[in-house]
């Protein structure tokens, strides 16, 4: 009698283990995706304070002639001093690429507020660390080396740099970043570690996509004026499209959720 007893209580503490844990993880999400848009409001942030300082947006690269763009220091290095009061960047010699030995140690050095707390568990594809937050450049896989003047071109490039003025009429629609879970190499790594352009043909939101992942139904998302919104993977392709650029977000509509 006492052991059907203890079954019986140990089936009802596994059936409302089972009814409470949707609700849990429902939770969970929500929380995470909070922290998530906190972690590019951090980034919004740094970027705005880098225009402060220097006048212009941070190209997609840190500038170094003698360097083949992938192999320079990424937007994100660019942005180091603007996080906060730190000493991880002394060592750091930006006049020599993110994979040489002197600045190794930042390529592996993790940085919580890069990192999505949604970003799903799998193995990662080196000993580096990655960001979560991939720079968008425009159309096309070689966006970031467009010239200015060319329509496909988005807001991070590796030898353009956008001032304010250039983008203030469109900036609530056009996308500086974006969440993914295909994540790569590391966080200082310029390339498609950390920008990236739309493919010619989508999906471009989603699990197995080039951004998006993280979250059920979308992504994280990070605009010029400083605004995070949630972008549905329904988004109509031509409005993706529209707000990649910086000449189509001219004319396109402002999408996402607050």
């Amino acid at each position: 009698m006492r052991a059907a007893t203890i079954l019986a209580v140990a089936l009802v503490l596994i059936l409302a283990i089972g009814l409470l844990m949707p609700a849990v993880l429902k939770v969970r999400e929500a929380a995470n995706r909070i922290n998530c848009e906190n972690n590019l409001r951090l980034v919004a942030l740094a970027i705005q304070n880098y225009h402060g300082t220097d006048g212009q947006f941070p190209p997609a690269a840190w500038p170094n002639a003698r360097l083949p763009p992938e192999r320079r220091l990424s937007w994100l290095v660019c942005l180091g001093p603007y996080y906060e009061a730190t000493d991880l960047y002394v060592r750091l010699d930006n006049n020599k690429g993110w994979d040489e030995e002197e600045n190794r140690y930042l390529a592996l050095k993790p940085l919580r507020f890069l990192q999505c707390p949604s970003y799903p568990d799998q193995l990662p594809d080196s000993t580096f660390a990655p960001t979560h937050y991939v720079g968008v450049s425009g159309l096309g896989q070689e966006a970031a080396t467009l010239p200015a003047e060319d329509p496909r071109a988005g807001f991070f490039g590796f030898d353009r740099r956008l001032p304010r003025a250039d983008v203030a009429a469109q900036s609530s629609r056009l996308l500086i970043a974006l969440e993914t879970s295909r994540a790569s190499g590391s966080w200082t790594a310029a390339g498609r570690s950390t920008v990236r352009g739309l493919d010619e043909e989508g999906p471009w939101l989603g699990a197995s996509a080039p951004f998006g992942g993280n979250h059920p139904g979308g992504a994280n998302a990070l605009f010029a004026d400083g605004s995070v919104r949630f972008i549905r993977e329904s988004v109509d392709a031509q409005v993706l499209r529209a707000i990649a650029t910086v000449q189509g977000s001219k004319g396109a509509e402002v999408v996402g959720d607050e």
